[in-house]
């Protein structure tokens, strides 16, 4: 839905132009945003503009929700990391 480029604040680092990064997003035929974290730039708006390209494709049947699906619900994290000695797994939300 969404292709974030992130660290928009580290110009001099920079290895892919904004206008690359867009034109790779329009291709593929989704949203794109800079941000910096550092910066707060841009962040609140990655998340709404992922959360309404959800909404939307959910809206018109693009993306449904997995059959049984009653809502958010907690699951084991499956990464392949283990936790630190005394600390529980921890869990991730899906649906």
């Amino acid at each position: 839905f969404v292709l974030v480029g992130h660290k928009c604040d580290l110009v001099a680092q920079r290895a892919v132009s904004a206008e690359e990064a867009g034109n790779l997003a329009t291709n593929l035929g989704m949203a794109f945003v800079e941000t910096s974290a550092q910066s707060n730039f841009n962040v609140e708006l990655a998340f709404q503009t992922l959360a309404g390209g959800i909404q939307q494709a959910l809206g018109q049947g693009i993306l449904a929700p997995h059959q049984g699906c009653d809502g958010i619900k907690l699951i084991p994290n499956q990464s392949r990391r283990q936790p630190p000695a005394g600390r529980e797994p921890q869990e991730h939300c899906q649906c």
